[in-house]
């Protein structure tokens, strides 16, 4: 299907903003998601989010305090933007050959900060790492194969692909969490709000994936604020 341009979300959402500004009821924040995954189109996500920094929004609840500040944007996602080959759109990672190694990583959150994301809620679902893959069905490059959710033995199809340079070779069931838990750690490094989120459904261990949530956010400046309140902001499972 036809996707919008850059162009028109941008100007779809600074037209929105805009109007908003002359509202007696204004935004407090930006949140960008959607029936997809936003990372998926990071060179539009980063556009978007930086057309939100551009605006600025009038504080009045401080009479003494007239400074414009920017409207806080916050993505929600899977996580798993860290395991999709060649993103393409940062100037850091010119020099990569197709896929985002380690070293790269960190800059896909970089920029995102740059852009004016400080926000973050990610879906962890679950502190076990295989569950995750029949839970979620994730379909991302793991470094050993396409995780591609369930075949008709019940058990984890992987691509392992047709034999070319690129292609994977070996199954690697439970990556894909790993790979959400490792861009949950580092964008509490950088100092981001990461929220962490999950569905009750039956049989999940909800302590053991709150017991993973407080590990993984400790490792960030503002984990005081997560000493006395819920890790994980769950929501109820309706089949």
């Amino acid at each position: 299907f036809l996707q919008p341009s850059i162009e028109t979300l941008v100007d779809e959402v600074s037209s929105r903003l805009d109007r908003n500004s002359e509202s007696d009821q204004k935004f407090h924040q930006v949140v960008i998601a959607g029936e997809g995954e936003p990372t998926l189109r990071m060179d539009a996500l980063l556009a978007v989010a930086r057309s939100v920094q551009s605006f600025r929004l009038n504080d009045n609840t401080n009479e003494s305090n007239k400074e414009r500040s920017s409207l806080p944007v916050r993505v929600i996602t899977n996580g798993l933007c860290f395991g999709i080959p060649n993103l393409g759109y940062s100037p850091s990672n010119n020099k990569r050959s197709g896929v985002i190694v380690p070293m790269h990583r960190h800059m896909i959150l970089r920029d995102m900060l740059d852009a004016g994301i400080s926000q973050l809620s990610v879906a962890l679902n679950t502190a076990n790492r295989h569950e995750y893959d029949v839970l979620m069905e994730p379909c991302c490059y793991t470094g050993g194969g396409m995780i591609a959710g369930e075949g008709d033995d019940g058990n984890l199809d992987v691509d392992r692909g047709s034999g070319g340079d690129n292609d994977a070779t070996t199954p690697m069931p439970g990556t894909a969490h790993d790979i959400v838990c490792e861009f949950i750690l580092e964008a509490t490094k950088l100092g981001m709000d990461v929220d962490i989120t999950g569905v009750l459904r039956p049989g999940i261990d909800k302590e053991e994936t709150e017991r993973l949530a407080r590990m993984l956010l400790s490792v960030g400046p503002k984990y005081a604020k997560y000493k006395k309140q819920r890790t994980v902001r769950w929501r109820q499972y309706f089949s």
